[in-house]
């Protein structure tokens, strides 16, 4: 009874329970179901969804490397705030939109965008420039949202932690041990900086990111537009990361979505405010 009853609450992903169930095993003499528990806790913990209070420590170490990486950040606080706002308002038609979602501008010249666990979102000043009206922010920026609310990054990194081996009690044991903490967090800058994710995530956060983007009245082909340029810009075959899909292939889904979704393709624009609150980007 008394391993049966251990082995249960080894089930419910508490690291205390399971080092205590182990040790229940061994003391009535029976090591092989401590190590069967052990392997249970490792397998249950892996596989268990990060709760929030994880992600948001996992979210403000991978900002503050975006950050370092990117020479900082914009210091307009009209515009950071004009940014946040629009942000706020796609993140609120978001499929959760109980967390907070922070913009930032990074002051760098490339033209990117990422977004980090727990609502941290990422524009570069490179990016912002090749846009040109509100309804194309509101689309960069719900694409963003849209990894955040699809968990993206937390997938990467539930895998990843898996193959580096922090699993004895699940991401709340990487998130007390220091240098397991930073591997995950190593792990997922590389991924989200140097790599990006895959053809699927990026595909995901294009088409429900246009959806969020469309809840707030936004013009749906505004992200289009957006795309479009970026590809003459850019070239078809030079997408933002080699997992990424090509441009042509992202306008495509995004064409789709607008029509299967029967999203509305004369929302508002808004270039005039957009200029407006951009001009000295």
């Amino acid at each position: 009874m008394t391993s049966l009853m251990a082995l249960s609450m080894t089930v419910a992903g508490c690291a205390e329970v399971q080092r205590a169930a182990e040790d229940v095993a061994r003391q009535s003499g029976n090591p092989r179901l401590a190590g069967v528990i052990h392997g249970a806790g490792n397998v249950v913990g892996s596989l268990f969804p990060i709760g929030y209070e994880e992600e948001s420590s996992i979210g403000q170490a991978i900002a503050l490397q975006v950050v370092a990486r990117y020479g900082g950040v914009v210091d307009q606080p009209e515009l950071v705030r004009y940014v946040n706002l629009v942000g706020k308002a796609v993140a609120n038609t978001s499929d959760r939109p109980d967390i907070p979602y922070r913009v930032a501008i990074l002051d760098h010249e490339s033209i990117n965008a990422f977004a980090a666990p727990a609502g941290y979102i990422f524009v570069t000043r490179g990016l912002l420039r090749q846009i040109k009206n509100e309804a194309e922010l509101a689309a960069v920026l719900g694409h963003e949202i849209a990894h955040v609310s699809e968990k993206h990054i937390l997938d990467v990194i539930q895998r990843s932690k898996r193959l580096a081996g922090v699993t004895e009690a699940g991401l709340s044991y990487a998130t007390s041990n220091p240098a397991a903490f930073k591997g995950v967090i190593d792990g997922a800058v590389k991924k989200l900086l140097d790599e990006g994710l895959d053809q699927e995530k990026e595909t995901d956060a294009d088409t429900v990111g246009e959806v969020f983007a469309a809840r707030v009245g936004y013009d749906a082909e505004a992200y289009v537009g957006l795309l479009t340029r970026l590809r003459d810009l850019k070239g078809d075959d030079r997408a933002l990361f080699k997992t990424h899909p090509n441009f042509s292939a992202r306008i495509e889904a995004v064409q789709k979505t607008i029509r299967t979704k029967h999203l509305a393709s004369n929302g508002l624009v808004l270039q005039e405010r957009f200029s407006r609150m951009t001009k000295r980007v």
